[in-house]
């Protein structure tokens, strides 16, 4: 085969070669995308399901409580909660006050934290502990370029120690193509008010 002028070989219709380097650089920008998104999707995992290190630390004694049988978990709740995790915020508030109403028919309960627009979900019993969560209002969110984030959601795990609700409130939100995932909670122990 003979190299046409200038010495190099290459395709006969006189399109240039992309350079390797390009190439190459192309394929590590999308595994370099494809590592980032699969990280995010694990952190979301973790903070949203309570697994792993992202998950709230807890103090020794909430994490002694259970599901207490025929408890009467109806009525007004509140107390102070201390934060054990703040990530993908410029600051966390280091206590939060919180107030519950939970309502009750028969073996059902709903709980509502702060006031109606928060939501009141089923207090579900999931893993020896009371569990909900609901969404945050778009007015209390945390804003991406100025615009509340819609996945803002908040997360509840109580249980009964010493006729006391025990446990960690937790607000989140997932992560957007322009905007970080963020994770804020808090341990409790709440008093019937």
């Amino acid at each position: 085969m003979i190299a046409p002028a200038g010495g190099t070989s290459g395709p006969p219709s006189g399109r240039p070669t992309p350079p390797r380097w390009g190439t190459a650089g192309l394929v590590a920008g999308l595994a370099g995308l494809a590592t980032v998104l699969v990280a995010v999707l694990v952190f979301n995992s973790l903070v949203l399901h309570g697994r792993g290190a992202a998950a709230p630390e807890r103090s020794s004694s909430p994490s002694r409580g259970s599901v207490v049988p025929g408890f009467d978990l109806a009525g007004e709740w509140s107390g102070e909660g201390s934060v054990t995790l703040c990530a993908g915020l410029d600051d966390c508030a280091p206590t939060r006050s919180v107030t519950l109403t939970i309502e009750c028919t028969g073996q059902s309960c709903l709980v509502t934290p702060f006031d109606p627009s928060w939501g009141h979900p089923r207090l579900e019993v999931r893993d020896g502990s009371y569990r909900a969560a609901g969404p945050v209002p778009s007015e209390l969110a945390p804003t991406c370029e100025g615009v509340p984030a819609s996945s803002a959601s908040w997360h509840l795990e109580l249980t009964v120690l010493d006729d006391r609700l025990v446990g960690s409130y937790a607000e989140s939100t997932l992560q957007g193509f322009n905007c970080g995932a963020t994770a804020v909670a808090w341990n409790l122990v709440l008093d019937r008010a």
